[in-house]
């Protein structure tokens, strides 16, 4: 099974750009936010749409949160092996997106911030 996840990165021509005005503290604050931001909301939208009486949580559970590349990149990620089918579904199970629609929305929030950044 492939593995499913969303990242929140600063590409290198922005690290460079960023690393000559000595904003790179900030940044790394805005990513490690915004990436904490982003597994409290899939959590909440897994607690609202895993909810059938054979839930148990471990999809919940298992989402994590890793910062990557000092700081300059945030990884969310759930490791069910059957996350996949949640959140496409199957031919039989329709889809339950928790992650796409977290990421959605998180994500136009840490570009505003990054903007903020000064």
């Amino acid at each position: 099974m492939a593995k499913v996840g969303f990242q929140i990165y600063v590409d290198k021509e922005l690290f460079k750009a960023l690393n000559k005005q000595d904003k790179i503290g900030k940044v790394k604050k805005v990513v490690a936010k915004n990436g904490a931001k982003l597994q409290t909301e899939t959590q909440r939208n897994m607690a609202q749409a895993y909810t059938a009486g054979y839930s148990t949580g471990a999809t919940m559970r298992s989402t994590t949160l890793k910062i990557r590349d000092s700081g300059l990149s945030a990884e969310v990620q759930p490791h069910t092996k059957y996350f996949a089918y949640l959140e496409y579904g199957t031919r039989f199970m329709d889809m339950r997106p928790t992650l796409k629609p977290a990421f959605d929305k998180i994500s136009s929030e840490f570009i505003s911030d990054l903007r903020k950044v000064k």
